[in-house]
């Protein structure tokens, strides 16, 4: 009776619906509206190779939307399926986390491969950043004040 009732709590699948692709549609269109827009300006009298760039630069934009909901949409589901294979081991604080691509994990940055700093004294450093003396306020309004005829 304990697994029906783990079966009836698991989480479906994240599935494509209707208006995700409307949505991706509508960016992709956008994008590609802006491309067209760009390679446009581009081609006439005032166009900048600036112009060239955006040109081929919003369907890229087009491109990144498309894979960014496709990671999205498979990552969400991978976690689901961690999730349901949890409940079903029976494990009740179950936290998913994704898997690790590389075992060699660098956690800390070794003391010589950056150059060392030199340390300062509060007196060295002083000396070595003395302030420069500007004119007086007033001796600068009186500079700004004379004109030259």
């Amino acid at each position: 009776m304990g697994r029906v009732e783990d079966v009836s709590q698991q989480r479906n699948k994240i599935k494509p619906r209707w208006w995700h692709f409307v949505l991706i549609g509508v960016f992709v269109v956008a994008f590609l509206g802006l491309a067209w827009w760009q390679w446009t300006r581009f081609q006439s009298g005032s166009g900048t190779f600036q112009n060239l760039g955006y040109a081929f630069q919003w369907p890229l934009f087009a491109a990144f939307v498309i894979y960014a909901y496709r990671t999205a949409l498979h990552y969400e589901n991978q976690r689901i399926d961690a999730e349901n294979e949890a409940a079903q081991s029976g494990a009740e604080d179950f936290v998913y986390q994704a898997p690790q691509e590389t075992d060699d994990q660098v956690t800390k940055i070794d003391e010589n491969f950056l150059p060392q700093r030199r340390q300062l004294s509060v007196e060295e450093f002083n000396a070595l950043n003395q302030p420069r003396r500007r004119q007086s306020t007033s001796e600068q309004r009186r500079d700004d004040h004379q004109v030259d005829f």
